[in-house]
């Protein structure tokens, strides 16, 4: 019976933390890191959960070959990255979900 009450506590505990939707404070120097690198020919501002952290990040003429990048320093947790383009271009929008932990390193490829 012991073992069915600390089961319990365990995933009550696991639900309330999940539920939970801010970001979970990392140290400073502990951040995650999220880069992301414009490979188009289109410069997109660069929006993480709404926020923007880039505006017209630089473009490239050649394919497979980086244009301008942004690095941003997040705490642990889910996060919505966009590239936002004006009305009228070329490329097409894209959007995308990182979860990050303290410490991690991740990148997005806008292409």
């Amino acid at each position: 019976m012991k073992k069915f009450g600390t089961m319990v506590a365990i995933v009550a505990a696991a639900a309330a933390f999940t539920g939970c939707e801010e970001p979970l404070a990392c140290e400073e120097g502990n951040k995650a890191t999220l880069t992301v690198i414009n490979y188009t020919a289109c410069t997109p501002n660069i929006e993480v959960d709404g926020e923007v952290v880039a505006y017209d990040l630089g473009a490239t003429i050649f394919e497979d070959v980086p244009g301008d990048s942004v690095v941003v320093l997040l705490d642990a947790g889910t996060y919505t990255v966009k590239a936002d383009l004006p009305l009228i271009t070329l490329c097409t929008e894209q959007t995308t979900t990182i979860e990050t932990v303290c410490g991690g390193t991740y990148t997005w490829e806008f292409r």
